[in-house]
């Protein structure tokens, strides 16, 4: 579903950011994208919504290419991946139904279908109860899961949560955790990149990508990761990587 063809790829300013990655990711897979601080987990998930392009090898999304793919066909690309960041990205003026409609309203969804896959989206994320809230009147964790409903009644083959707990305090994130994991049994593809190591405890049988100086070290089973002598839990603040 996912195909990483020996992909490098930098910025003008700071120069090669990833270097001869080669990775897949089959269908209905869960997988943590870890990685310090300017290891190249972002660059890593702008190369999947192609916001970057590789210099050199080759980005395979399903069908698409990051060689043949036209400009005007990025938008459908994108409405394929369900994004999720850190700062919710919520609407403030739309009620938590509205934020979650908004998405399916772009794509030209008639009103019959956003009247059918909104409720149900937001009963999956236990959000029912919330649906006439504004986001101002939502706690972090349901913001959170307000925007996991916006990525996923797209019905996505893939979700893409970057940093997804990085605004909520340990208890919540686990709960966030708990939440993208019941989506992958129900046959989503989920990739999760985080530098909070904590949300992989007691998943030792989930799959690893670890990245150090933008090349890819390690692809296993969490279990099986072998930490650096400067291994380093959860980092605190706002980051790029």
């Amino acid at each position: 579903m996912i195909h990483f063809k020996d992909v490098s790829v930098g910025y003008p300013r700071h120069g090669l950011v990833l270097e001869g990655i080669n990775l897949h990711i089959a269908k209905g897979e869960f997988v943590f994208l870890t990685g310090p601080t300017a290891s190249g987990k972002s660059t890593i998930l702008k190369l999947l919504y192609q916001e970057l392009r590789p210099w050199s090898g080759e980005v395979i999304i399903a069908d698409l290419s990051s060689r043949k793919i036209k400009k005007r066909k990025v938008p459908y690309l994108r409405r394929k991946l369900g994004i999720v960041f850190q700062d919710f990205g919520l609407l403030e003026e739309r009620t938590t139904s509205e934020n979650v409609a908004y998405a399916l309203e772009v794509t030209g969804v008639s009103r019959s279908e956003i009247r059918t896959r909104v409720p149900r989206t937001l009963n999956t994320l236990g959000l029912s109860n919330k649906a006439h809230c504004y986001p101002h009147q939502l706690s972090g964790g349901e913001q959170q899961r307000a925007a996991i409903a916006r990525a996923l009644v797209c019905e996505p083959f893939v979700l893409i949560a970057d940093e997804p707990t990085g605004n909520l305090d340990p208890e919540i994130s686990q709960e966030i955790m708990h939440i993208l994991v019941e989506i992958n049994t129900l046959g989503t593809a989920v990739l999760v990149a985080t530098h909070d190591y904590s949300l992989l405890n007691g998943r030792e049988k989930f799959r690893r990508l670890h990245l150090s100086g933008g090349t890819l070290v390690y692809d296993g089973s969490v279990e099986g990761f072998k930490a650096p002598d400067n291994f380093i839990g959860r980092q605190a603040g706002p980051h790029q990587s």
